[in-house]
């Protein structure tokens, strides 16, 4: 398209720009064909490497277990820590070492008869009932279970326990928990 100063109109469309030289905006023509793609600029340079949020993990659990009502569910080392800051001290208690911890746990058991069981976290002995864990049936000899996660906090060394408590016999019980040390 070529433009004409004398008229101040575009050769082809004939209108008008309020402006001495062509702006671009109210004079322009139909828009060409898309040029090649240019080549990749150089890449920048590495950035600080970031923080890892975890600093420590550790698993444990239980597997065909008949679970006792008012005691601590039983548990085995899965993967240990090799930090040493999550470790079992012996078969119900979780040692973590002071700082901030991410837990989450599933447990589940075939109940005798119909009826309920409920599973409470605790910490250093202080039960911790909202991050429980209720199941419930309706018949015998049906599987019952559930899971769920919490965050621990402790300024000092702290002992994690789950605690079962039920009102029928259970058997096959089944628990899993898994532990990371968070970053501060």
């Amino acid at each position: 398209m070529r433009w004409d100063q004398s008229s101040q109109k575009s050769g082809e469309e004939g209108r008008r720009c309020p402006r001495p030289r062509p702006c671009g905006c109210c004079c322009r023509g139909p828009q060409g064909e898309q040029g090649p793609q240019g080549e990749r600029g150089p890449q920048g340079e590495t950035g600080q490497p970031g923080e890892n949020s975890v600093l420590a993990a550790a698993s444990f659990f239980a597997f065909e277990r008949r679970f006792e009502n008012g005691k601590p569910i039983p548990l085995v080392t899965g993967m240990a820590d090799e930090t040493g800051q999550i470790r079992l001290v012996d078969e119900t208690r979780i040692q973590l070492e002071q700082g901030r911890y991410a837990v989450w746990y599933t447990v589940s058991a075939v109940l005798e008869k119909e009826g309920y069981f409920q599973v409470t976290p605790s910490q250093q002995g202080s039960p911790r009932l909202v991050y429980g864990v209720y199941a419930k049936t309706a018949a015998p000899l049906v599987t019952a279970g559930g899971a769920n996660f919490l965050l621990l906090t402790g300024t000092e060394p702290m002992v994690l326990r789950l605690h079962y408590n039920s009102n029928v016999t259970s058997r096959s019980g089944a628990a899993s928990v898994m532990v990371w040390k968070l970053a501060e």
